[in-house]
């Protein structure tokens, strides 16, 4: 009897980014994948290839429950790996902060995150999955201006770390996926919104930072080590807090993640003097000091 291919969903797969490419991956490898986007024409490219579409906005209750039913019609209510990729990022000095925004940051990269791995349960234990969030070094490094982005992906690490407790007794694992630069389309639709006339941080304004700006990681090459980690299943033994041959709770990957990871293991004194010093905050303190301030 031939063996069921393994069953994938993924969501956020428009052209260029990380879901897409994890698409192609999975389904390069023999998965039955299914993919996901807001717009008809992102997954154009991915329904020639032969895989499986669905249009779904992950902020939109009636869109997860619609989505939910056709992913069991396909899978045949077994769904092997559920890979949290859609999501959406925001530039802006805490202090400058727009609540509402603010909270649709929070909206589509956790409190959707968690609805649409809720409603997906059932499948997920019938066939003792796999879910796979896609994080970010924000959950545990501070990069200016990109505060609210990190805070959601700091709940996003904490969510899967517990989420992977909760989920064990049913056979269901969890993975994070800590990701540091990769080329992708997150934040590049559409300009990030102006920071206010008056904000505190006007003498920094259009600054690029310097960190990541130089060559990333492609959306192939981190696809293929992440598809590689998702493929090795439960492993073979498990003994105390260790798995053998299985995939990991957490992997770190993209362009700088070893140099990020020691950032992060020497703790936060040393992250804050990085970082302050890469995004040239010295060109604020001495407007600062200019002002008598």
């Amino acid at each position: 009897m031939a063996k069921r291919p393994m069953t994938v969903f993924i969501t956020g797969c428009s052209p260029g980014g990380i879901g897409n490419a994890l698409a192609r991956e999975f389904h390069a490898r023999g998965c039955q994948v299914i993919v996901s986007a807001r717009r008809t024409e992102a997954l154009t490219e991915l329904a020639e290839l032969g895989l499986s579409t669905i249009l779904l906005d992950v902020d939109d209750e009636a869109s997860v429950t619609a989505a939910a039913a056709s992913i069991s019609a396909l899978t045949g209510g077994r769904l092997d790996c559920l890979v949290n990729n859609a999501g959406t990022t925001y530039v802006m000095p805490l202090a400058d902060v727009d609540l509402a925004s603010f909270r649709s940051l929070l909206e589509t990269n956790v409190v959707s995150v968690v609805g649409l791995t809720n409603r997906l349960l059932p499948q997920l234990i019938a066939a003792r999955g796999l879910v796979v969030n896609i994080s970010s070094f924000g959950e545990c490094l501070p990069f200016p201006f990109k505060g609210t982005y990190a805070m959601t992906k700091a709940a996003l690490a904490a969510y899967s770390r517990t989420l992977g407790v909760e989920l064990a007794p049913f056979g269901v694992r969890v993975l994070n996926v800590t990701t540091a630069f990769v080329q992708s389309q997150l934040g590049k639709r559409a300009p990030p919104p102006a920071w206010p006339e008056n904000s505190l941080y006007d003498a920094m304004r259009g600054l690029p930072q310097s960190a990541g700006s130089g060559q990333r990681m492609l959306p192939s090459a981190y696809a293929k080590q992440v598809v590689a980690e998702c493929l090795k299943g439960p492993g073979w033994w498990e003994w105390g807090p260790w798995r053998f041959g299985g995939t990991r709770d957490t992997l770190v990957l993209g362009t700088l993640s070893g140099p990020m990871w020691v950032l992060s293991f020497l703790g936060a004194n040393w992250a804050r003097y990085i970082t302050s010093r890469m995004w040239k905050f010295s060109i604020l303190t001495d407007t600062l000091s200019k002002k008598n301030i």
